[in-house]
């Protein structure tokens, strides 16, 4: 077991040393489960800035926002790691589209029916009106917020072939690949509305490549960490304070495919922040914390589909208090941050809640409908 001060100094760890290594035949890591964990929790935090712009610390809420990458370098990081020696491309899109495309469409359908009743008993619409607001939302391609992912990560996952290749490839080729695509994604940027799947699928190509690379070539990363750690540890701090007090922007980048936009700073970040959070999940020693973090990790995707469902119902009872006249807004830094905290905590642990209510009452289909 490491020591505290192993934790402090992140002395490299060798892969056959590693404490948080699992048996080899399954090949998985618990330092990934952990970050698996963690990418959970910076995406809930992402979705719970209140008043973003006028009384959140703007150097905050860029560190928190676009937790996305991280979760995308996880899951280019099982590819490697769990499907390549047994790949099979009909088998491995069979079980992606029941086990993420179809939570994806059925937890949309409950997202829609909370709208139109929104609509109607919020709002006042008539039950015609309220039907037609359904439209826009559908052409988006998702329905809740944050699934703009599924559809972006199925064509992910459509591309394995080509992460196949990309794993055969020498090394050389690997690196100037994942520099091609990243110089291409720090100027493209997201999408607007994050409504264009193939931008994203561009976009976030580097971090599935890295997680890739970070699985293929562990012994060396870990060998070389200490440094890799530093590296990583000043681009977060120094992008952080360029996109908060120099090249000023709040949270993601968003634009137009071909329109210029400038140097994404928060891609630069993610890309740091997936290294500085591993070595820090590899030397987690508070065993209540890592089972707390795994816990969150085999919930992730139930988590991701359904805290937008609460975040819903905050958002309907926040704006029917202050219509009312119940609730004053406040946007001072304390009432802020306070709001944030509420909100997360109530995303995150109210949605584990409503998975351990739901699941034992699904049964078998509990995967397919929610997500695990």
């Amino acid at each position: 077991m490491s020591t505290f001060n192993d934790a402090i100094a992140l002395k490299p760890l060798p892969e056959s040393a590693s404490p948080a290594a699992s048996p080899a035949s399954s090949g998985r890591l618990l330092e990934f489960d952990l970050l698996r964990g963690l990418a959970i929790v910076f995406i809930v935090l992402g979705h719970s800035v209140v008043n973003s712009g006028h009384g959140f610390p703007v150097w905050l809420e860029n560190l928190v926002r676009g937790g996305t990458g991280v979760f995308v370098f996880i899951s280019g990081f099982f590819f490697q790691r769990i499907f390549f020696k047994r790949f099979d491309y009909k088998d491995f899109m069979v079980k992606k589209t029941l086990n993420v495309f179809l939570p994806f469409l059925c937890v949309s359908l409950v997202g829609l029916v909370l709208e139109f009743f929104g609509g109607v008993l919020i709002d006042g619409d008539t039950g015609k009106t309220a039907f037609g607001a359904l439209w826009p939302i559908v052409q988006n391609g998702y329905v809740l917020f944050p699934h703009w992912y599924i559809p972006f990560i199925m064509l992910t996952f459509l591309c394995s072939p080509l992460h196949m290749q990309y794993i055969r490839l020498p090394l050389q080729a690997q690196l100037g690949t994942l520099l091609v695509f990243s110089i291409v994604a720090i100027y493209l940027q997201r999408p607007l509305g994050n409504a264009d799947p193939l931008q994203s699928l561009v976009y976030f190509t580097p971090f599935y490549l890295l997680g890739i690379l970070y699985s293929q070539h562990l012994s060396w990363f870990r060998l070389y960490y200490r440094y890799l750690f530093w590296v990583a540890l000043v681009a977060v701090v120094v992008t952080v304070w360029l996109q908060s007090q120099v090249w000023f922007h709040i949270g993601n980048y968003h634009k137009a495919a071909f329109k210029f936009g400038g140097v994404d700073l928060q891609f630069i970040q993610k890309m740091g922040l997936c290294i500085v959070l591993i070595g820090l999940c590899e030397r987690l020693i508070f065993k209540a914390l890592c089972d707390h973090l795994v816990m969150l990790a085999n919930l992730s995707f139930a988590i991701f589909f359904l805290h937008p469902l609460l975040a819903m119902v905050w958002g309907n009872v926040k704006y029917s208090l202050i219509r009312h006249g119940l609730l004053v807004p406040s946007h001072t830094l304390a009432e802020s941050l306070f709001q944030s905290t509420l909100l997360f905590l109530f995303m995150l642990y109210g949605t584990v809640l409503m998975i351990k209510l739901l699941k034992p009452r699904l049964g078998d289909k509990s995967r397919m409908l929610i997500g695990c």
